[in-house]
């Protein structure tokens, strides 16, 4: 089957764009209390545990895409290295987690802006018609969205240093390793807020010279993002007393309340509306190429590899808008679909880091240790999921891998 190539290519610029406006989004917005709830005062050390496990994760996919210029990520990489079963739980994990972390991203922007309107499902399909204009488009809105997310978490770390920061909030303590294992769980909680750092990995040859300028973005983005949040950490702790009370839902509200009252809370809304809005642009530039890409490779029908003139996946972006908005209309949304999301990019991952101990010696730009610690990581992460995650997505993952094999025996038999 003969699909078009993209027309127009994206630059460096442009991929760390949309890399940090898919980490720059709801997530940033949502992880800080729930977090705090689980973690309490640890919870630097689950921060710190989950952008270690981005880091490592970042680095297997730096090596990856160093040597593969193919659009999926990590369904395209390990297609390559290990057996195509792999490449197919790789792939569905995050086409399936990622339609429900849309699905839930654009329920935030409805409950900040219209509750109990369908705005969630009309901002899916405006953006799904913006993805469809081709890639350069989506960078251009991430750019002018990461940037003003970006300038607002700066603006209120900086009011938070300046206006009631208090330093006596901090103990050593906080620090200090723990055996109690609701750390694992807060730490996949904030690797949500992580999650996007390798969406543009998904894009392939949509990026201009792909092998050289995938990998500069992941880490030029990760390492801004990861930066920020220990800010934002250490800020929020230090201006909001939370003594034995959880933290405020509305972290960032709060935060700008204490530090800088005369800040218009409509701004406040503005911005992560904005922000999710970007996260979730990205989000379908990435899911729909990786699903085109599986097309390709006849692990999804073949006719959503078909692309418009504008080298947009249109049948593939159509499906997975349709997949979002029919999950948001449900109204069966909670808490633990974070949880969900995570569980399937911790998979996707740790099936990265195999992908990069099965590569030959001449194409490994680093030592196998940091794979094998990126995979024992994600392991450890993904089964420390509140909530019932683990044992739903196992149960979807195990019967669309059956139904799969179910196919595959049966055009033989034919």
């Amino acid at each position: 089957m003969v699909t078009s190539k993209p027309t127009k290519q994206l630059s460096l610029a442009g991929a760390v764009a949309i890399g940090m406006a898919s980490m720059l989004g709801a997530g940033v917005f949502f992880v800080w209390s729930s977090a705090w709830q689980i973690a309490g005062e640890k919870i630097f050390i689950a921060l710190l545990l989950a952008g270690l496990v981005a880091c490592l994760n970042a680095a297997s996919v730096y090596q990856l895409a160093s040597n593969i210029s193919r659009a999926g990520g990590v369904y395209a990489y390990s297609r390559v290295y290990l057996p195509t079963g792999f490449s197919f739980i790789a792939g569905f994990a995050f086409v399936f987690g990622k339609i429900a972390s849309i699905a839930a991203i654009s329920l935030i922007i409805q409950t900040y802006l219209l509750p109990g309107s369908y705005i969630a499902s009309i901002a899916v399909l405006v953006l799904t018609a913006l993805n469809l204009l081709g890639i350069n488009r989506t960078a251009q809105m991430a750019a002018v969205i990461a940037t003003a997310t970006t300038a607002f978490l700066i603006f209120s770390i900086i009011a938070g240093f300046s206006n009631g920061f208090n330093p006596s909030e901090f103990r050593v303590n906080m620090l200090w390793p723990s055996r109690d294992i609701s750390i694992l769980s807060a730490a996949a909680l904030i690797f949500f807020a992580f999650a996007g750092y390798a969406r543009v990995a998904t894009l392939g040859d949509e990026v201009r010279d792909p092998k050289k300028n995938i990998p500069k973005a992941i880490v030029i983005s990760l390492s801004a993002v990861l930066g920020l949040y220990l800010l934002i950490a250490v800020v929020v702790v230090g201006v909001i007393n939370t003594g034995n009370e959880p933290m405020p839902e509305a972290v960032f509200e709060y935060l700008l309340f204490v530090s800088a009252p005369w800040f218009s809370p409509v701004i406040i809304d503005a911005v992560v509306v904005a922000a999710s809005l970007g996260s979730m642009l990205a989000l379908l530039a990435g899911v729909s190429r990786t699903a085109a890409t599986m097309a390709e490779d006849k692990e999804l029908p073949s006719v959503f590899a078909k692309r418009n003139r504008f080298g947009a996946p249109w049948l593939a972006e159509a499906l997975i808008a349709v997949g979002a908005v029919i999950l948001i209309e449900s109204r069966e949304y909670t808490y633990w679909v974070i949880a969900f999301s995570s569980f399937s990019v911790l998979l996707y991952y740790a099936i990265g880091h195999l992908s990069v101990l099965a590569q030959p010696k001449d194409q490994r730009r680093q030592p196998r240790f940091i794979a094998i610690l990126g995979f024992l990581l994600c392991a450890l992460l993904l089964v420390s999921v509140p909530g019932p995650a683990v044992l739903i997505s196992t149960v979807i993952l195990v019967v669309a891998y059956g139904a799969r094999a179910a196919l595959r025996a049966l055009a033989k038999a034919k």
